[in-house]
């Protein structure tokens, strides 16, 4: 199954993002820190989460943080202080 979408809210450095693919080639151009490492990660989790032996949240973990660190650190917080990520 192709990949057509990524939505991310409260990760790393989106508040909210909504990305659309197009058929074919698609091409993330942005200054650097702008978040398309991030966007390639969340990609590339997506597309493994058809093998069933790691959960995509795992999957998307262990692509951000390999050393097994809390998943944490990549969620925004809120002005309240909560830590918040969908």
């Amino acid at each position: 199954m192709p990949l057509t979408k990524i939505e991310a809210e409260n990760l790393t450095v989106f508040e909210k993002i909504s990305i659309p693919f197009s058929k074919g080639l698609n091409i993330l151009v942005g200054e650097n820190g702008v978040g398309k490492t991030h966007i390639m990660k969340l990609a590339y989790a997506a597309c493994q989460a058809s093998k069933h032996d790691v959960s995509f949240s795992q999957k998307t973990t262990m692509l951000f943080r390999p050393d097994q660190s809390s998943i944490g650190r990549l969620v925004n917080r809120n002005k309240n202080e909560n830590n918040t990520a969908k």
